[in-house]
């Protein structure tokens, strides 16, 4: 899927009412998905959240519950929030602990879109 596909793609699936489904988006470094990735949280404004998972925070205790109870304020505060997770696959046990969230925000009925990307497509493709 080309660059266009995919961005369409993406667009119309957050558009729909969350939650709906977490998008994985994978594929080798310098082909865009971080281009997207900010044009997705640019269109979204203040109801998106980026947390880059490859950064330095990323190492700190409680970086991951703290983008799920910001991802919790701002979909109370917007009525929706979009969580955009960038080289999640970097992250330990990463395809659990985004599984675990997403059935708690569920439960919960909080509006959320989850949209991760990585460069590794077989770290993401094996959780």
């Amino acid at each position: 899927m080309d660059y266009r596909e995919c961005r369409r793609l993406l667009l119309q699936r957050i558009a729909e009412p969350p939650p709906t489904r977490i998008q994985l988006l994978a594929g080798p470094r310098q082909v865009g998905k971080t281009t997207l990735r900010l044009e997705l949280a640019g269109e979204a404004g203040t109801a998106g959240l980026y947390a880059a998972c490859d950064g330095p925070e990323a190492a700190l205790p409680g970086f991951w519950e703290g983008v799920w109870t910001r991802a919790e304020a701002t979909a109370r505060t917007h009525g929706r929030v979009i969580v955009l997770l960038d080289e999640v696959h970097v992250l330990g046990d990463w395809a659990a602990r985004l599984k675990g969230q997403w059935d708690r925000l569920r439960r919960r009925q909080v509006p959320v879109h989850v949209v991760a990307t990585g460069s590794s497509a077989l770290r993401l493709a094996g959780g």
